[in-house]
């Protein structure tokens, strides 16, 4: 049978990874809220979603929850994309550094044995 490859994580590599859900799950938090303002069956000034965009976010922000929703959840994406892309590049120096070593290793020792 063959045996499976794994590989731990490094703390830093999951702190990143927890940062990205944690923008990720605002995100959905903040464009759920948007789309359930927008549509909540209520009179508008009895919409505590829409009250609360009107107090909270146009003090700062011309957006809405949905539109920063979409935001954060774009951002959570970049974010695990690029950290994806250096802790791969990071795990390939590290096999290319073994199997280099190895290499040197397994010639050192086969000049040593033919003399």
């Amino acid at each position: 049978m063959k045996e499976k490859k794994t590989t731990k994580l490094s703390i830093k590599e999951t702190v990143w990874y927890c940062i990205a859900a944690f923008f990720g799950l605002v995100g959905l938090v903040f464009l759920v809220l948007g789309i359930v303002g927008e549509h909540l069956p209520v009179l508008s000034s009895e919409n505590g979603i829409l009250l609360s965009e009107k107090a909270w976010l146009t003090n700062w922000s011309p957006l809405g929850y949905r539109y920063w929703g979409i935001i954060l959840i774009l951002a959570a994406a970049l974010l695990a994309v690029i950290c994806l892309s250096l802790f791969a590049r990071e795990g390939d120096r590290d096999v290319e550094r073994v199997m280099r070593r190895a290499q040197r290793l397994g010639i050192s020792q086969d000049e040593s044995q033919s003399k």
